[in-house]
């Protein structure tokens, strides 16, 4: 990973935001520019952050370290920081920051500023996370790389799980499968709770789809949405599929496939230059003329069909009807449309999606024609 460029964009645009320094606590812009190992997915972003990235217009980059996170160092290539422990960081604040207008990371804002201002009482702070985050709209080589191994270890996965699904099996059971696999191929930990959904068909309507108690066990006529992700060499992956028990009436195996065909529609007419405002539109044309844009609509009101993916799970741009931005090549992310029809089913699919120089390419490729699965022993 180059994060001596990646930090002097990051300079480059802090001195273009009229900002005289940067501070950023455990994130996913402190992962980004640092390399280090953080784990803040799990841990969450703290309000008041044991380490520190600060960066400003006529110092070295430096990072402080909290005593807690000792390891990171042995864990990361910091040849381009000065570090240094969490004791000096006043000190190393107060060398730093000089002049008045500062940028601060979202989580830590108001932690930060009050230090900051008591270092320098005039100080501006501004939350200035978006300045990471823009960097991190467009992903390069190897990070491209990383993710396309960990869309091929969700993939797997999926392969893995399915031949376990028959009825008996709980939602907690197959939670704990994913996750379980997930971590034995290699993963460091899951990008959020697994889950795979029930929804038996036939049953009253509710506005809650996932009525479903945990404990119980699956019987046949119910569909199972599945979504989840992991986390590899700090980058996330998120992947959807849908599976009905036992043989489907064809009102939901079309539904299923109406979906599949959707997606990959929609797939197919992405390419720079187009908008993240069209996604939902081309996608709810295709499923009104085969009759599903109801069903579509019903679970997903605002058109939001998903989010860019990286270092952080959902990261800036969401895929939604009032975002304007134009894909370029680089860019990552989660398409998940979903279809539900209260007390019949919830269908979901969802990919991690690669913006070309000539198109799109989906990084996720498990079996889009598998849907109903055999009963198999202990049938119910």
């Amino acid at each position: 990973m180059n994060y001596v460029g990646r930090l002097e964009r990051l300079k480059q645009a802090m001195v273009n935001g009229g900002l005289d320094g940067l501070v950023y606590g455990i994130g996913a812009n402190f992962q980004y520019f640092t390399g280090l190992p953080v784990e803040w997915q799990r841990e969450h972003e703290t309000a008041e952050p044991e380490c520190l990235m600060v960066l400003s217009r006529d110092r070295e980059p430096c990072i402080v370290i909290g005593c807690g996170h000792d390891h990171l160092v042995a864990a990361g290539s910091l040849e381009h920081f000065t570090i240094y422990p969490q004791e000096e960081a006043v000190a190393v604040l107060r060398s730093h920051l000089r002049g008045q207008r500062f940028g601060v990371s979202r989580k830590a804002a108001d932690y930060l500023q009050q230090l900051i201002v008591e270092l320098v009482p005039d100080a501006e702070c501004v939350v200035a996370e978006e300045l990471g985050e823009e960097m991190r709209y467009v992903k390069d080589v190897d990070e491209i790389s990383i993710l396309r191994r960990a869309a091929t270890l969700t993939d797997q996965v999926m392969e893995r799980v399915v031949p376990h699904i028959r009825p008996g099996i709980t939602q907690l059971d197959l939670q704990a499968m994913i996750m379980q696999t997930g971590l034995s191929l290699g993963a460091q930990d899951v990008s959020f709770p697994p889950a795979g959904l029930y929804v038996k068909s036939g049953t009253e309507a509710n506005q809650n789809p996932f009525v479903y108690p945990q404990e119980k066990g699956l019987v046949a006529g119910t569909s199972i949405a599945f979504d989840f992700g992991f986390v590899l060499d700090g980058y996330c992956s998120d992947f959807g599929r849908s599976f009905y028990c036992g043989p489907a009436p064809d009102y939901i195996s079309g539904a299923y496939r109406a979906l599949q065909d959707g997606q990959c529609h929609l797939i197919s007419q992405l390419k720079p230059g187009v908008k993240i405002s069209e996604f939902y539109s081309i996608l709810e044309r295709f499923l009104d003329e085969r009759g599903y844009g109801d069903r579509l609509r019903a679970r997903l009101p605002d058109g939001t069909l998903g989010h860019q993916i990286g270092v952080d799970l959902h990261e800036n741009p969401w895929l939604k009807p009032s975002c304007d931005m134009e894909l370029r090549p680089g860019m990552v992310m989660a398409i998940e449309p979903k279809l539900w029809l209260p007390g019949e089913y919830y269908l979901r699919v969802e990919d991690i999606v690669l913006i070309t120089e000539e198109g799109a390419e989906s990084l996720t490729n498990f079996d889009r024609q598998l849907f109903e699965l055999p009963l198999g022993h202990g049938d119910v």
